[in-house]
């Protein structure tokens, strides 16, 4: 099994209340239902206050790297990384559980 984690901060003057954060929220709600890949799938909104802090996390679980890599390709998973990608820079890390 692998894990993909990814990180986001919000760029600057980007609030969480943001309809485009809202709108990347909801269709992060719905990739599950859109890739049977998605062994587990856990996200939300930093709730430690820190400068240090990012915005929001991603934690996802595939059954393989052959599976996370389709994933990255899924057409909807570009479409909401697209979203996130204009309203935050992001970090990830893959790693084997």
């Amino acid at each position: 099994m692998i894990a993909h984690l990814v990180l986001f901060k919000l760029k600057p003057g980007v609030s969480r209340v943001d309809g485009r954060v809202q709108a990347a929220i909801a269709d992060m709600d719905a990739l599950p239902r859109q890739v049977a890949l998605i062994r587990a799938w856990e996200h939300g909104l930093n709730q430690t206050q820190d400068a240090l802090a990012y915005d929001y996390g991603l934690r996802a679980l595939f059954d393989d790297e052959d599976d996370l890599h389709a994933y990255f390709d899924h057409a909807q998973h570009i479409a909401v990384l697209r979203q996130w990608e204009a309203i935050s820079d992001l970090v990830f890390c893959d790693y084997m559980i």
